[in-house]
């Protein structure tokens, strides 16, 4: 497959869709693979399958404020059967200025629009940490805490619906790392494995 497909498939704004898909999307892992405890008071994400969908629920809560964050993301795809790897893409982005102009971003605005839905807080920065944080607070027993919602980001139910993508996207395995690093440092890491496969 040419690159050229590649640049189109990425870059391509669907101005209608409404076309039928007769592909679903599939995570089959969703994970934090290494996140800063000097930044991060909890962090759990978890994947239920149901109806043939991959459903992510969690919730991030910071220790401190973070003005800015910076990320570095990439995407591999392996076409079914075949051991050929393509990197589609692997960039840096200010994530601050992202969030804040995401709808102009024609690469990543299908993923910010999808993130925008299932958040509970809006995505801008400063992102604040968690309302009078303690140190002796019990973490296991954390939901029984009032804590601002403004200060705790959750993920409710997030998927990726195939209305949103364009209705020729081939299908195969894909793989992306995500990094996010605040105050000049790592502080989170996430790796997601999924395949995109036939439905009719």
């Amino acid at each position: 497959m040419s690159t050229l497909f590649w640049i189109l498939w990425l870059s391509t704004i669907i101005p209608v869709m409404t076309q039928e898909r007769h592909f679903r999307l599939r995570l089959d892992e969703f994970s934090i693979r290494f996140r800063d405890p000097g930044i991060f008071e909890y962090v759990d994400f978890r994947i239920t399958q149901l109806d043939n969908r991959s459903y992510v629920n969690g919730e991030m809560l910071f220790k401190i404020d973070i003005p800015v964050v910076n990320v570095r993301t990439s995407m591999d795809f392996w076409k079914p059967n075949s051991q050929k790897k393509f990197k589609l893409y692997n960039v840096r982005l200010d994530a601050c200025q992202f969030l804040k102009t995401f709808h102009r971003n024609s690469l990543l605005n299908i993923y910010a629009n999808i993130f925008r839905k299932h958040t509970n807080a809006d995505l801008m920065c400063p992102l604040k940490k968690v309302r009078n944080y303690d140190n002796n607070v019990d973490m296991n027993r954390l939901s029984s805490f009032n804590y601002s919602k403004n200060f705790s980001y959750t993920l409710t139910n997030w998927h990726m619906d195939e209305m949103d993508f364009p209705s020729y996207t081939p299908l195969g395995t894909f793989h992306t790392i995500t990094e996010f690093s605040a105050e000049s440092r790592l502080a989170l890491r996430v790796v997601t494995y999924g395949k995109v496969f036939p439905f009719n």
